[in-house]
């Protein structure tokens, strides 16, 4: 198949890569000339330009840097919807804002082509290996054009819904990354601050629930809805985070700002009388707005 391939940075190199190793014709453009030289030496053919890269491709895929530089080499005079085959499909693997995905979508099927958001979750190691996670926002028919060559470079791929639904889920990776970061990153401050090593603390929190087995005690829950008390309620975790404050500010002389925001989350479930509710329920108190700010 001829494929696009616009923007060729450190995670477009090794997917162009695989998609010349399973047997595909990737034509890559990238404005950087050491960007260009990479993709050629794994396989890739240099294209001049957006168009160049774009012509004749049944499917183009996007990797640029941002959603206005997305909307540039989608619409410009010699770009992709000007320049791909008739019913192409456009494969953007950044992240974009879901109501551009879904007006990026209306605009690619005027031009009689598909649009497809497929953001990924991984960095270099995982695009090298393979393993990347992919999400996938797509009509079900392109969506069964682009998974082949999804899975070269995808080691699990989510087809969630219609554009924009890959979008979604990458935002709601971000939260729950960028959440688990600042606890762990609190937590190896409070560690080093009283003498415990932090990276042997990583292999205690590794050997423990936190972060890693969250997940696995949560899916379960979460398919079993509704929630209601459960053995272990949040009480007992609204006591264990006021110890957390406690001592960090008392002993340690720190300010943990995750740590005080979460205290005053479980402060207003205690509130409102959700002592011996389950701590996986919290979505759903989050969700019933008992536990808004």
């Amino acid at each position: 198949m001829r494929l696009g391939f616009v923007g060729v940075g450190v995670m477009g190199v090794p997917i162009v890569r695989h998609l010349v190793s399973a047997g595909h014709s990737v034509h890559a453009y990238d404005p950087a000339a050491a960007a260009l030289e990479k993709a050629q030496a794994v396989g890739g053919h240099a294209a001049q330009s957006v168009g160049d890269a774009a012509a004749g491709a049944q499917v183009v895929f996007v990797a640029v840097s941002n959603q206005d530089v997305l909307g540039e080499v989608l619409r410009q005079p010699d770009g992709i919807f000007e320049r791909a085959a008739p019913g192409a499909v456009v494969v953007d693997l950044g992240t974009t804002a879901p109501p551009r995905c879904r007006a990026f979508a209306a605009e690619a099927s005027a031009a009689g082509m598909s649009y497809v958001d497929a953001p990924l979750s991984g960095s270099a190691p995982w695009a090298e290996a393979g393993t990347l996670a992919v999400m996938v926002g797509a009509e079900p028919a392109a969506f069964q054009t682009v998974k082949p060559l999804l899975d070269t470079f995808g080691g699990s791929i989510f087809h969630l819904g219609p554009p924009g639904s890959g979008q979604i889920a990458k935002l709601c990776h971000q939260l729950a990354f960028m959440g688990t970061l600042v606890g762990l990153s609190e937590a190896v401050v409070l560690g080093e601050r009283c003498g415990i090593d932090g990276v042997q603390l990583m292999d205690v929190l590794g050997a423990c629930v936190s972060p890693r087995h969250v997940l696995d005690f949560y899916k379960p829950k979460l398919a079993a809805r509704p929630f209601g008390e459960g053995p272990t309620g949040l009480g007992i975790f609204y006591k264990d985070l006021k110890a957390v404050q406690e001592f960090s500010q008392q002993d340690a002389g720190l300010t943990l700002p995750l740590g005080e925001a979460l205290l005053g989350l479980f402060q207003q479930a205690m509130d409102a009388g959700y002592k011996n509710f389950d701590p996986f329920g919290l979505s759903e108190l989050i969700e019933r707005g008992v536990i808004k700010r």
